[in-house]
């Protein structure tokens, strides 16, 4: 596919996506693409968030306007309802791509189905399927050099809490030996520390593009601060590029990053803390002419390697580039990974873990074992001649349902074969005994639980107000008989699945215990992704398990979707009373012996 026509859609509020957008439309309109600018934050001005959201899908999709591929430069706008945008132009056949601004604040993963193409500006975000592109800055108007700049250090942005301490620790010590310095931009708390200091200009007001340009001329060294956080994060920001292509001001940044280091090197002064700040100062100041040196090297290294566009030209070669993958990609079945068993055994929970892991994705209960349902109760069906399954036709059955599926996966999940894909299918046994036919190079997870302990559940679902109390409605009135008909289902549905674990080789599956997986899920996430061909590593697995601790959810317990995050909680249940316990040993006895647990 060639790429000649791109809408390009901008977020909505903050400034860093607008100039992120501002720098593409520039840059791809070099790169020789025609580029339809849609400024979002613009058109929000005289009209509602809703029109908004219909006009962008209207030009879209309008055959008179032929776009080849629909980019999106956005933060947070085109998230949750609106996340309808991506999602109806991606529907009508045009491809779609993300250029997300707040990582690695936001979560990718959440957008993941309305997006052809994916692209991070944040190293650390980096995965499969997610390609990196981080930020840059258009070519800057040339200014001859100040000889005598207004202001020894300036830091332009807003002075948020984090920020305070380091620039006030600057200005005490510009105070100290009489350096000019210059902070401009809204301050949020502390300001009135700043005003005592006489060496201390404070502007406090938005400061808009030629002011900017103006304050970074008239500054023998700026400061780039970057902004504590919980989510890690190593790129460059937009400031460090237009510093540097302006060549003007010197760069201080810090708390040091190594991607900066590695695009940078010595060009620019880094620091990590207030101490290291200072002493940077100090030599950037004290030597003019190696600041004059530093500051022709970083303006060559940005002007040759880090405008938009050069970013431009990378997005279109790894689109086109994505996109002839796409038009060749096989189903790709070795990157799918059934979690079977029976419910109520923690299969959401490992489902969860494994798709927050960089390279998966999940999919919870599509029920695709439906498909087979028909079979499962009337296996006679496969016999007789006219039926639809009739097994004289089975291998054109098992061709429509794979390519059915595959083109639903497709559909819901672009970007798959660039990620692997983890499904909840616990629920529909029937599918079990074909999965090794359907997807004979697929992988399964035999999820096992304490057949005692998951009757348990069964039976707590089953009451009035619980979250599934419709789980009865076709049971039998009976007590004994709902009983036994829940510990039939367990049987069933585990002797069913550990058949068609039985089945794959054993580079193809895995066994995990729940009680095993309670104890340390580490080591089980790490095996499923290592099955998958998705080694990841341990800081990120620590993470997911950070993430879906069972304590982090709120309503848990008796009634509740999720219950207790125990093993052996039936020993102590009020619904293992003596008479269940003799329908469970009966029924579920040796399927809990085959398993390897005992009655304690």
């Amino acid at each position: 596919m060639s790429i000649a026509k791109i809408l390009l859609v901008s977020g909505s509020a903050n400034f860093s996506t607008r100039d992120v957008w501002d720098g593409y439309r520039i840059g791809l309109e070099l790169a020789g693409m025609t580029v339809v600018p849609y400024p979002t934050f613009s058109f929000l001005k005289v009209l509602s968030p809703e029109s908004v959201c219909s006009d962008i899908i209207g030009r879209a999709v309008d055959v008179e306007n032929n776009f080849d591929m629909v980019v999106f430069v956005d933060g947070l706008f085109f998230r949750r309802d609106r996340a309808r945008v991506p999602r109806s132009i991606q529907q009508a056949g045009i491809p779609t791509a993300l250029i997300a601004t707040d990582d690695p604040y936001e979560n990718l993963k959440s957008v993941e189905p309305y997006f052809t193409h994916r692209f991070t500006n944040e190293i650390r975000c980096v995965e499969k399927g997610v390609i990196y592109l981080p930020t840059a800055t258009p070519l800057l108007p040339q200014l001859p050099p100040v000889n005598n700049p207004s202001f020894d250090i300036s830091f332009l942005g807003t002075v948020f809490e984090d920020r305070v301490p380091l620039l006030l620790e600057i200005a005490k010590y510009c105070e100290q030996t009489q350096r000019r310095f210059l902070i401009a931009g809204n301050i949020i708390s502390g300001v009135e520390e700043f005003k005592k200091l006489s060496s201390t200009e404070l502007r406090l007001r938005t400061i808009d593009t030629s002011e900017k340009w103006e304050i970074y001329a008239q500054s023998r060294l700026t400061i780039n601060l970057f902004r504590e956080s919980k989510s890690p994060a190593d790129s460059p920001s937009p400031r460090v590029f237009e510093v540097t292509a302006l060549g003007q001001a010197a760069l201080l940044t810090g708390p040091d990053r190594a991607e900066v280091r590695k695009y940078f090197g010595d060009s620019v002064y880094h620091f990590q803390d207030a101490d290291s700040a200072i002493s940077m100062i100090e030599q950037a100041l004290s030597d003019e002419t190696d600041r004059r040196s530093r500051v022709e090297l970083a303006q060559k290294i940005t002007h040759d390697e880090h405008l938009y566009e050069h970013r431009a030209l990378t997005l279109i070669s790894e689109l086109t580039k994505a996109e002839a993958q796409r038009d060749n990609l096989q189903a790709t079945e070795e990157q799918i990974l059934w979690i079977i068993g029976c419910g109520r055994t923690g299969s959401t929970w490992l489902n969860e873990l494994l798709g927050s892991l960089p390279g998966i994705r999940r999919w919870h209960e599509p029920y695709f074992g439906r498909f087979f349902k028909h079979l499962y109760d009337r296996p006679d069906e496969f016999q007789r001649a006219a039926s639809f399954f009739s097994e004289q036709y089975k291998k054109v059955l098992l061709s429509g349902i794979r390519d059915l599926f595959f083109k639903m996966v497709y559909e819901r999940y672009p970007q798959f074969g660039r990620h692997s894909l983890s499904i909840k299918e616990v629920n529909t046994p029937e599918l079990y005994g074909w999965l090794r036919s359907l997807f004979p190079a697929g992988r399964v997870i035999f999820l096992v639980r304490d057949p005692f302990d998951t009757l348990d559940s069964y039976i707590d679902l089953q009451k009035p107000e619980s979250w599934n109390e419709r789980f009865a409605d076709n049971l039998p009135a009976n007590p004994e008989n709902r009983i036994r008909h829940a510990a039939e289902l367990i049987r069933e549905s585990m002797t069913a699945a550990m058949d068609a674990y039985e089945m794959h080789p054993e580079n193809q599956r895995l066994l995990i215990s729940y009680e095993d997986l309670l104890i340390d899920p580490a080591p089980h996430l790490k095996a499923c992704s290592e099955l998958l061909g998705e080694p990841v590593d341990q800081t990120a697995i620590e993470a997911a398990v950070e993430k879906h601790q069972f304590k982090k959810h709120k309503e848990t317990g008796t009634l509740q979707f999720r219950r207790y995050g125990k093993a052996g909680v039936w020993q102590q249940s009020e619904n293992f009373t003596p008479e269940v316990l003799r329908i469970a040993n009966e029924i579920l006895g040796p399927l809990r012996r085959r398993f390897g647990y005992h009655n304690s």
